[in-house]
């Protein structure tokens, strides 16, 4: 963005800051803000940065400082008015009326707090705006996921704004952290490399202290987190997109598989309207079964996704794949054999 003039570059300047600070209860200080401003090519010292808040907090009632501790924290208070400058659109106000919608069901309910006053104002807009058609949008479209809906767990918001701030400036952090099945918690230094939203849960995709091998944790089982002044050190050649493919956060077992499978026609008609992968071929076989060969990710979603059709699908190959399917079956077979239906209830 072109400045010409010190009124212009002092009014850029002051309007970046008043945005990148954020609504209580989080904060933020002169340091981060330096750093922050440093990223969108505005070099001013923290100094500066303090004098201008200081003075930006005499026109701004909604601007306050927690200076109980140091260095000191600027937040815009909970109910101030959305700096909206252009003023945000109707299509703007509808498609976060839809994100709304979706992530009730996707992000636990700290993240979707801090976008309050953005769903807030867009609800604003759409009210005022009934008789505008696009206005309706939002009552004529929903969002539904496959699988049992399940309840996105809590995380804390310190936590959040931790890990948030550490991907944003590429700096590590310390966590307190319980792993699955564990009561006790352990702390750990974390590089971040990327966050995903797996089931409504975060996972953080990472790597510990100077350790190269990527881990994946889940932010709700993080009770306390501290940033810290040193940088992140992702793998070399590390590609976010890349790994997911591989399998990623879907628990990987190992390298992609070739699998050959005989699949009925009730399967066929999901994989020709939603493949399994790329390379995913369907050839005819002898009566009505159909064999599938693709190359997929050894995982535990693959897993899921082979048993769930039962005796329509059959998996050939790999053998090691076969023969674990078939004992899963049988193990699962024998528990309904050996257990007689109960009765139901009265009601």
């Amino acid at each position: 963005m072109p400045r010409q003039g010190n009124i212009s570059e002092t009014l850029y300047r002051h309007w970046q800051m008043l945005r990148l600070i954020p609504r209580s209860p989080r904060k933020i200080d002169a340091g981060a803000l330096e750093r922050l401003l440093r990223q969108e090519g505005i070099e001013v010292h923290r100094r500066s940065i303090q004098r201008d808040l200081e003075s930006l907090a005499t026109s701004f009632n909604a601007l306050q400082c927690d200076e109980r501790t140091k260095p000191y924290g600027w937040s815009w208070a909970r109910d101030a008015p959305l700096l909206d400058v252009p003023p945000m659109s109707l299509q703007a106000a509808v498609t976060l009326d839809l994100v709304r919608a979706h992530l009730v069901e996707v992000l636990p309910r700290t993240t979707l707090r801090s976008l309050g006053p953005y769903f807030e104002r867009a609800h604003e807009i759409l009210s005022k705006s009934p008789g505008a058609k696009f206005a309706r949008w939002p009552r004529k479209v929903r969002v539904v996921g496959r699988g049992v809906p399940l309840i996105p767990p809590n995380v804390s918001t310190k936590v959040l704004d931790v890990v948030y701030a550490s991907l944003l400036e590429e700096r590590r952090f310390r966590a307190r952290y319980r792993t699955r099945g564990s009561s006790v918690e352990k702390d750990y230094e974390v590089s971040p490399l990327g966050l995903v939203v797996r089931n409504g849960a975060l996972v953080l995709v990472c790597t510990f202290r100077d350790y190269e091998d990527i881990r994946h944790v889940l932010l709700h089982r993080m009770s306390d987190a501290e940033l810290l002044d040193s940088p992140s050190r992702p793998p070399r050649g590390f590609d976010l997109d890349a790994h997911l493919g591989e399998g990623g956060v879907a628990f990987p077992y190992g390298r992609p598989l070739r699998i050959e499978a005989l699949v009925t026609s009730q399967v066929v008609l999901t994989l020709r309207e939603t493949p399994i992968a790329r390379d995913q071929k369907l050839t005819p076989q002898d009566g009505d079964r159909l064999l599938l060969r693709a190359t997929v990710p050894d995982t535990l979603e693959l897993r899921g996704f082979l048993m769930a059709y039962g005796a329509n699908v059959e998996v050939l190959a790999p053998s090691c794949l076969r023969e674990e399917i078939a004992r899963a079956t049988r193990e699962a077979a024998k528990l309904y054999e050996s257990v007689r239906a109960r009765e139901p209830p009265p009601p």
